[in-house]
């Protein structure tokens, strides 16, 4: 994707919006011949409304290009409020895009499953009817994000939700994708051991995925109280119990999934070779260090991750680590010298086997640091996102807004490697 003003914190080789407002990953996959991202977009503003689904593809992961919207509000329909979160499935030899379709933003009681298909000219036909409805549960609310799997040779889906006591994951039956059957609930906050448990009014996104022989449950949760909105995603690993009438989640390892504080509602997509990939959303400067006025200037907001491969560690924790595919993003050498690397490249990455100090440093020689780890990791950052990768714990994603005259400064330990992060020409 080219840049497209000088703006010392846009990415160059993330998927983001053309212009506007970008949230959640959604509709991954791979289909005629490329790979395909959604994401919930609002094009005519830097803060969240009007949502509908943009679009991008690749050949490689690595050149990005934007398509045609995918999925739009349409006035006085079931999706008059917007087209939430939802994922892309196979559907008899094509594609369907299974989305929350919400008739009235203000009220998420209106979301309910549409399922879109492919008409002729290769665009998105929205349908008039629900796959399913919003449940008629006591005290469940906010049941959206839909997520779709097999299980035992079985299309089932689950959902987010909320409960009186804590997050909760719905599961339904999906082999008619067009009429789906309530099954009960995978997972509830309340059921999970203590200390495992998430917290959370509402779980999100939901992501389930088989590892290896374990099962992984991914829960973005929200929770509102009387100070800031807190958010942050869990990933559980444990095993499945078919023996009910509805799939039962039994956690047993839970993982916090990124230790930085800007990602959230990543969506998982299992490839052909059996790897779990996932992007997540990286969200603009929610601890106000770059302000509103100036995102608005700049014109975009959000944006998505690299792509990540899901493992999981020895004891049964998930990490994520950077898509072996990025590997061909691959520029001009940087020179690291005792021990020191100081660059005002937009894009770049390092790694080192004994542990790195990432800062900022002005001409003044002031610094600001950013972050740091004792053992070896790799760090890619391009333009204002930084993420970074240690073998055993995981990532850790942050937002650096570095203003001008300010350059990058890494001080690393043990063997170490730096270069340019460069797309490829085609």
């Amino acid at each position: 994707m080219e840049q497209r003003t000088g703006d010392l914190h846009e990415p160059r080789w993330h998927v983001r919006a053309p212009r506007g407002w970008l949230n959640d990953p959604n509709g991954i996959g791979r289909w005629d011949g490329r790979w395909h991202v959604m994401y919930q977009w609002n094009p005519d503003d830097t803060v969240w409304g009007s949502i509908r689904w943009g679009h991008a593809s690749s050949v490689d992961l690595l050149r990005w290009e934007h398509e045609p919207v995918a999925l739009t509000p349409r006035s006085g329909t079931l999706d008059a409020g917007g087209a939430w979160s939802g994922v892309a499935v196979p559907d008899g030899g094509d594609v369907a895009l299974v989305y929350s379709a919400v008739r009235d933003a203000s009220d998420t009681g209106t979301a309910g499953v549409a399922v879109a298909r492919r008409g002729a000219d290769g665009g998105w036909v929205q349908p008039d009817r629900l796959a399913a409805p919003h449940p008629d549960l006591p005290g469940v609310v906010d049941v959206r994000d839909p997520f779709l799997l097999t299980v035992a040779g079985r299309r089932v889906a689950v959902q987010g939700a909320g409960t009186p006591t804590g997050g909760a994951v719905l599961v339904h039956d999906a082999d008619d994708l067009d009429r789906w059957r309530l099954l009960g609930t995978l997972l509830r906050a309340q059921d999970v051991p203590t200390g495992l448990a998430s917290p959370g009014h509402v779980w999100e996104c939901p992501q389930l995925v088989q590892v290896g022989d374990r099962w992984v449950l991914l829960v973005s949760w929200f929770e509102r109280g009387d100070g800031p909105e807190r958010l942050g995603v869990t990933a559980y690993t444990g095993g499945l119990d078919l023996t009910g009438a509805a799939p039962r989640f039994v956690p047993e390892v839970a993982t916090v999934v990124d230790h930085g504080p800007d990602l959230y509602a990543p969506q998982a997509y299992v490839t052909e070779d059996g790897r779990v990939l996932l992007w997540g959303w990286s969200w603009e400067s929610r601890d106000g260090t770059r302000p509103a006025d100036e995102v608005a200037a700049a014109g975009w907001a959000g944006l998505l991750t690299c792509p990540r491969e899901l493992a999981l560690t020895p004891d049964g924790r998930a990490v994520m680590r950077p898509a072996a595919e990025l590997a061909g993003l691959r520029g001009a050498p940087l020179d690291v010298e005792q021990g020191l690397l100081v660059t005002d490249e937009p894009a770049w990455r390092v790694a080192a086997s004994g542990g790195l100090v990432v800062s900022l440093v002005d001409d003044a020689g002031a610094t600001v640091d950013v972050w740091q780890t004792d053992g070896p990791a790799e760090v890619l950052v391009d333009g204002s996102l930084l993420e970074a990768f240690e073998p055993d714990r995981g990532s850790t994603t942050r937002r650096v807004y570095r203003r001008p005259g300010q350059r990058w400064r890494v001080a690393v330990a043990g063997d170490a490697a730096a270069h340019v992060l460069r797309v490829p020409p085609a």
